[in-house]
Parts: C-alpha cells; sequence; structure tokens
C-alpha cells in the first residue's frame, strides 16, 4: 500500500504538537490543510486514527500507522543525513530509572560523540516501557520483558540485582535480629505505587500474603529514594550499584535479593543510529557489572 509520506509527517506533527492547530504552526501550513491532510490519510487506510481531542488521542489503529510513521522518519532522517552530513537527526530511548542512575553514565559519554544527534530519554518504570514501543514513542526501550514486540527485536542486557538494605538507626530500633518477622513490622520504603519489589521480597520471606504492618514511604526518585532509606525513614530494595555510594546503608541479610533483568527491544529496522545504540547500550550494560542471567 503506498502511503503519502507528506500526510505521515503531518499524523506526526499532530500527535507531538497535540492539535491540529499548533500542528498547523509547526508545518507551515494552515489547520485546514493539516485536517485535510489527515482526512486523506484516514479515507487511504479506512480507519479512524486520531480522536479529535485536545490533546489529540491516536486510536489503536493510528498508533500502528503513527510507529511506522516515526519508522520511516528516522530512515528517512537518516538517508538526508548521509546526503548532507551536517543534517541533525532526534531519536527518543525510554529507560527506567535505576538504569538511568547506575549503568547509563558510559552510554551518555557515547551518545555525545555521534555527530548532529538529538536524543530524547523519557523515564519509564522497566515493566511499563513496552507501551512507549507498541505506540512509536520511543525506538527502543529498556524492559523486564524478554519476549520481543511485533515489529521489534529483544536482546538481553543482564540483570540489575537489589538487595534489602536500611540505616544503621533503623536496624538497631526495628531489626536487631534480622528476621522476616520484624522487617514486616519495619517502615518501608518504595520507589512509587507500581514498585513491588519490596513487597514481593515481604511475600517471599514471610508467607503468601503478607503485608507491611508499619508505615510505607514513597519516593519516586532514584537519587532521593536511597537518600531517605539512608536518613532513616525505612528500609528498601536497592541495586547492588548504588550501594557501593551509600556507605550509610547496610545490607540486611546476604540472601534477601532479587535480580531484575534487563532487556533492549527495539524496532527491527536496518537503521545505522538503532544499531548504534543497540551497540552501546549492551556494551555499557555488560562492563557495569550487571549480572548476567540465561
Amino acid at each position: 500500500m503506498n502511503i503519502d509520506v507528506e500526510h505521515l509527517e503531518t499524523l506526526l506533527a499532530v500527535v507531538d504538537a497535540g492539535s491540529f492547530d499548533d500542528a498547523s504552526i509547526d508545518l507551515g501550513i494552515t489547520p485546514s490543510a493539516v485536517s485535510q491532510r489527515i482526512k486523506a490519510l484516514e479515507n487511504r487506510l479506512g480507519a479512524i486514527l486520531v480522536v479529535r481531542s485536545r490533546p489529540v488521542i491516536p486510536t489503536e489503529q493510528g498508533y500502528k500507522v503513527l510507529r511506522y510513521a516515526r519508522q520511516m522518519s528516522l530512515l528517512s532522517t537518516e538517508f538526508a543525513h548521509e546526503l548532507a552530513a551536517d543534517k541533525p537527526q532526534s531519536i527518543a530511548l525510554g529507560v527506567n530509572s535505576d538504569s538511568l542512575s547506575t549503568w547509563f553514565g558510559p552510554v551518555f559519554e557515547q551518545l555525545s560523540e555521534i555527530e548532529n544527534l538529538s536524543v530524547e530519554i523519557i523515564r519509564t518504570d522497566e515493566n511499563r516501557g513496552l507501551e512507549l514501543l507498541r505506540t512509536g514513542r520511543v525506538s527502543a526501550v529498556v524492559t523486564a520483558t524478554a519476549e520481543a514486540l511485533q515489529g521489534c527485536t529483544s536482546k538481553k542486557l543482564g540483570a540489575m540485582r537489589y538487595r534489602a538494605a536500611a540505616s544503621s538507626r533503623i536496624i538497631s530500633r526495628y531489626l536487631q535480629q534480622r528476621s522476616p518477622e520484624e522487617l514486616v513490622r519495619t517502615p518501608m520504603v518504595v520507589f512509587d505505587r507500581e514498585d513491588p519489589l519490596q513487597y514481593d521480597m515481604l511475600e517471599r520471606l514471610a508467607g503468601t500474603g503478607s503485608r507491611p504492618t508499619s508505615v510505607v514511604h514513597h519516593i519516586p526518585d532514584s537519587l532521593k529514594y536511597v537518600s531517605a532509606i539512608e536518613a532513616g525513614m525505612g528500609w528498601g530494595m536497592i541495586p547492588e550499584l548504588q550501594l557501593v555510594q551509600a556507605k550509610k546503608l547496610e545490607v540486611l541479610h546476604e540472601q534477601w535479593f532479587a535480580d531484575v533483568p534487563l532487556y533492549l527491544q527495539r524496532w527491527a529496522v536496518d537503521s545505522i543510529i538503532l544499531n548504534k545504540i543497540d551497540s552501546i547500550l549492551v556494551t555499557a550494560a555488560r562492563q557495569s557489572g550487571l549480572h548476567l542471567i540465561a
């Protein structure tokens, strides 16, 4: 099926800008022309692609076309870059907070060496990032899911090991015996309401259905999360890579750890820039000390 590239670019502009009016400003055409292009694309495909709300919301079919449009835009920009080396490129990546705070430093160094590349990092939970990839919002994502989405590839990065840790203040007050029973009664710090690590550890140690009987704090920032535990707000699961710098914290028990597998999922297109980023992320993950998984 032949699809007008101009129409695809207009769909991208509408979704990214959030409205037909704002897209018209970005494209330098009238709102009526934007509407005509979207309507022509919908007629060509036989499906409604966007809900005309503010902001504009893609439909299920719209998301599929949107991902295709972003892939075409990426390849088109790369081709233009080959013809004119000074033409800038852009790419969006989905990365979880703990990866950004630990092993991603070398990734930034490598990305900075790629000329005329604009990078957008979208922070997302490792269990939810696939939605960004599915909808075409990002070209690649660090995720805990091994099975590749349709039209994507999946590559193992390793596993991030988290250990139960707390400050000496919390240990002396609540965890003198370092027992599961004490852990249930100890104040707990979690990243956000979607963070399962602490609850999973409690169930593993104290039995299915075990829940904390003390206060639970929510600190949705990787660095401040560690700071809160160091300050004595409670115990929490912390990446080993962060524990090295957290001198005020003690590991509660050598066997109280959890490994979260990490995979790189990306569009299955022959893109020069995606291939580079693939190699950069895999190398950085392996060299950082992430635990290898089978």
